[in-house]
């Protein structure tokens, strides 16, 4: 969710990406080397008070930032579009905000993007919604005053993990899972723009895979494994982004780092069920600068989605 008062100034400092995860904060300083330094909370931790000591540590106060909402904090629904240009959108739909999420407007901002004209085969004008509390923003808001950041945007996951797509330039359609311990969410992309995105209550949990077993010949799979259901979850989204939206089969699976559990040796598995090529969203090349060795698992990895929003300049 971008805020449109909120205008881009380049700098030689880089820029702050900021992910807040079930109410657990992560960060990334992106310079135009890549991302050069992270911060990662401890087991547990919730709250900013660690991230604004390693902001001061790092010297980072006077940096632009950009924040990714808590995806337990905003709501994103598709509703149909009214036949109004794209940047009277937002404009347009929050007039429906009470009809939409059952809550005074003047405790509600709401984002509008448009889906392509491609989608359900262009029979339909559809778009997406986000919808959060404006106290919600203002904590971000005064978050960052408090710490002498140049807030510049605040994004829904969507739009972060499209900035990661738009870097790594994928070929044809794109499905993208992000696995947390007890869920998940699917995103389905296509020509640098979203086409679906669904929640599931399926995490690494569920699947065996917050311990996985030391076999001979690697890791594998706990026994009572329910990669089946996550497979049908991800084949039923595909099988709509291909029959009801109209664009085609799924080229390629993306999965991304989950942030506490490696599970790169259930991808073939998760790969023969679903008939579709399976990868790890793959940034270390491209982004990783860091001395220490820190991956960018999925939480970081949004965060420099919301980074790579920002203009570095020259």
């Amino acid at each position: 969710m971008q805020l449109p008062w909120l205008k881009q100034r380049s700098t030689a400092q880089g820029c702050l990406g900021i992910e807040i995860n079930h109410g657990r904060y992560w960060a990334v300083h992106r310079t135009q080397r890549g991302v050069i330094s992270s911060f990662v909370p401890e087991d547990g931790e919730k709250g900013f008070e660690k991230l604004a000591g390693w902001i001061d540590k790092q010297g980072l106060g006077g940096s632009p930032a950009v924040v990714c909402m808590d995806v337990e904090q905003y709501d994103l629904q598709l509703v149909d579009s009214p036949p109004v240009p794209p940047e009277e959108l937002t404009d347009a739909l929050s007039f429906r905000i009470d009809e939409l999420v059952g809550a005074p407007a003047a405790d509600k901002v709401l984002q509008a993007f448009p889906l392509p004209g491609d989608a359900y085969r262009g029979r339909m004008s559809m778009a997406f919604a986000a919808i959060t509390d404006r106290a919600y923003l203002q904590d971000i808001v005064d978050f960052c005053r408090s710490h002498d950041l140049q807030l510049e945007q605040i994004l829904i996951n969507e739009m972060a993990v499209l900035n990661l797509l738009a870097n790594i330039e994928p070929e044809d359609s794109v499905a993208v899972l992000r696995l947390e311990e007890n869920s998940g969410v699917i995103y389905l992309y296509r020509d640098g723009a979203l086409y679906f995105t669904r929640q599931i209550s399926l995490g690494t949990d569920d699947l065996g895979l917050s311990s996985l077993n030391v076999e001979e010949g690697g890791l594998s799979m706990q026994p009572n494994s329910r990669i089946d259901v996550l497979a049908l979850e991800l084949q039923r989204s595909m099988d709509y982004f291909e029959s009801q939206l109209g664009l085609g089969a799924v080229s390629q699976l993306w999965v991304m780092k989950p942030d506490g559990v490696d599970v790169t040796d259930a991808l073939g598995e998760l790969e023969e069920r679903v008939n579709t090529p399976v990868r790890l969203m793959s940034l270390e090349t491209s982004f990783n600068r860091q001395e220490s060795e820190v991956p960018l698992t999925a939480s970081l990895a949004i965060a420099l989605g919301g980074a790579l929003s920002y203009d570095l300049g020259n």
